[in-house]
């Protein structure tokens, strides 16, 4: 059984860096299975203005992918914005390869943050430190021929989107 929360990691923006990471787990193994059996049908994630940016760079006009949420909290409008989901739930910009029997992102070189950080999450604790957690329903995890999720992988994999995520949310 995987406990939600992998690591504390404080960042160092400026640098663009790890300045330090607590590990709360060790074995946690990873390889993305290219399924899309979860992660790309979860329902569209919220989105910042930076992944609106980078689909738009991919050629799509916001009104082509971006849902609007209109909240009236008290005292005010908020907006929070989400990428549009097929009627099934799944994302609009996952299609099926027959000749490949697999799922594929349309736009993986511009995804949005979100989709690049599963199946880790993160929660922020103060302005450089966050919460690095697992989505454990992935099939990646765990896998026999994935990384070790360690300092390094960390670095190579997960530290422009995390330091991305400190700027946006």
């Amino acid at each position: 059984m995987l406990s939600d929360v992998l690591a504390r990691i404080t960042l160092d923006s400026k640098l663009g860096k790890v300045r330090d990471i607590l590990f709360h787990q060790r074995r946690i193994r990873f390889k993305c299975r290219r399924c899309a059996s979860l992660c790309c049908r979860l329902g569209g994630p919220r989105l910042s203005r930076q992944d609106a940016e980078r689909i738009k760079k991919a050629g799509y006009d916001t009104t082509d992918f971006l849902d609007l949420l209109n909240n009236k909290p008290e005292g005010g409008a908020l907006i929070c914005r989400s990428l549009k989901s097929r009627k099934d739930g799944s994302c609009i910009f996952l299609r099926f390869r027959p000749d490949q029997n697999r799922y594929e992102c349309s736009i993986y070189d511009f995804r949005p943050l979100l989709c690049r950080l599963y199946p880790f999450d993160f929660e922020r604790k103060s302005p450089n430190a966050i919460l690095l957690k697992l989505i454990p329903c992935c099939r990646g995890l765990n896998d026999a021929d994935g990384e070790s999720v360690d300092d390094e992988f960390v670095a190579d994999h997960l530290l422009a989107p995390l330091l991305e995520a400190l700027e946006s949310f």
